[in-house]
């Protein structure tokens, strides 16, 4: 009787031949299961979490063990379990399949029939099918049913750059990302990997591996609940959310025109300007965001407008609805899918927040919108005018793109 995981993998897939039409198969495998349905093609290629349906079902994991592994799942499972080392209460760990992808990972690196360069590429194909299974795992945990795509949109537009998915933009990248990490040379399982000895390390890896997968779901979702309870709230408290995108956009130039006009005429009046349920709605996006110093910067901005003093206020109106034009008429999907304005404003939120952006225009407005929360509170705390200047810029873009809804027009 074989003495550990491996070696209990070696004797019942002694038939195997570990060489590139063996890999050929793997690599099939992986990419029917990417590319099974429309839902999955959309999550694999986009960034969103829980709108498409994805699952690895049962019929998946059958194909598994007869056109990869070639043997029955019950007679290995029999034989793990009876390992001292393998506790079938721990379901990741003493799961036969998952297993089995870190001893194919195993034998695919020690296959004298293949070279440097189809190991590499069948491992990934492996630690991506395991990837797979977990994350889809969680995904219905989270999600039993599929997600309200603005929710979703919004949510991903309020995720920090931390977020794997905003550093790699689609789910099939941060699943690449994290398999290159799990086989690197320097990575922290390629022990359990290259010798396959210890039974422990590779019920590490197994554990490890299913931990950061869940835990980054968990934080997704964590702020797709908060997404979801302030949205609910934000379209309940008034009707005047909605807009069109195509109507703002069919003549760009024109209705670029007519916004400016209308942001001019009003902001010189605190009446006109500042609309109660309009703070509300973004106090509630950036909650973060002292309402009264944001409430005292709207107020130095209708107080100083075309004063020559504070030239910038002006520069900071227009530049503002030209950048959240330019980005509407980029985003021509979300123009067509016509979402409402909170998940707008959480979009742009991320734009106005992010780390990476290279975009000068972006630099200009956060200068000129850092620049009046200065004049405006007298604050000098890096953080909080950081959260006053991306209100004041989304409430910019709020109040007048309700023209209509003000106007009656």
């Amino acid at each position: 009787m074989a003495k550990n995981i491996e070696g209990v993998f070696a004797e019942a897939c002694h038939d195997l031949v570990i060489d590139a039409m063996f890999a050929r198969r793997i690599s099939q495998y992986r990419h029917a299961f990417v590319f099974k349905n429309a839902d999955h093609i959309k999550f694999f290629g986009g960034n969103l979490t829980g709108v498409e349906v994805v699952r690895f079902t049962d019929d998946d994991r059958d194909r598994w063990f007869e056109e990869i592994l070639k043997v029955e799942e019950g007679v290995l499972a029999q034989e793990l379990v009876a390992l001292p080392t393998v506790n079938p209460t721990f379901k990741v760990s003493s799961d036969t399949m998952n297993l089995s992808c870190a001893w194919l990972m195993h034998t695919l690196y020690a296959s004298p029939k293949l070279n440097d360069t189809q190991k590499q590429a069948a491992m990934m194909d492996v630690g991506l099918v395991l990837q797979y299974k977990f994350l889809t795992s969680r995904l219905f945990r989270h999600f039993r049913y599929p997600a309200d795509r603005a929710t979703a949109e919004a949510t991903y537009a309020l995720l920090s750059g931390k977020f794997a998915i905003k550093q790699y933009g689609t789910w099939n990248a941060v699943l690449e990302q994290r398999t290159r990490d799990l086989i690197s040379p320097q990575g922290l399982h390629f022990k359990a990997i290259s010798k396959m000895d210890n039974d422990l390390e590779v019920i590490y890896l197994l554990n490890d591996t299913q931990s950061r997968i869940r835990d980054m779901l968990k934080n997704i979702y964590d702020v797709f609940l908060q997404v979801h309870h302030q949205g609910m709230r934000i379209q309940s408290s008034s009707a005047l959310v909605d807009y069109d995108g195509e109507v703002v956009l069919k003549d760009r130039n024109r209705n670029l025109l007519a916004y400016t006009r209308y942001l001019q005429s009003i902001v010189s009046d605190r009446h006109s300007f500042i609309k109660e349920e309009l703070l509300e709605l973004i106090c509630k996006l950036m909650y973060t965001t002292p309402p009264r110093l944001f409430r005292q910067t709207l107020e130095w901005i209708s107080d100083n407008y075309r004063q020559a003093r504070a030239k910038r206020v002006g520069e900071l109106l227009d530049e503002t609805l030209i950048h959240s034009f330019d980005y509407l008429a980029e985003e021509r999907t979300m123009v067509r899918t016509h979402v409402d304005l909170p998940t707008l404003l959480a979009r742009l939120r991320g734009v106005y927040t992010s780390s990476r952006s290279i975009d000068p225009a972006l630099f200009s407005l956060r200068e000129k919108a850092e620049w009046c929360v200065k004049q405006a509170t007298g604050n000098r705390n890096d953080s909080v005018i950081a959260s006053v200047r991306t209100a004041v810029l989304l409430y910019l873009v709020i109040r007048t793109m309700t023209m209509r809804h003000y106007t009656g027009s």
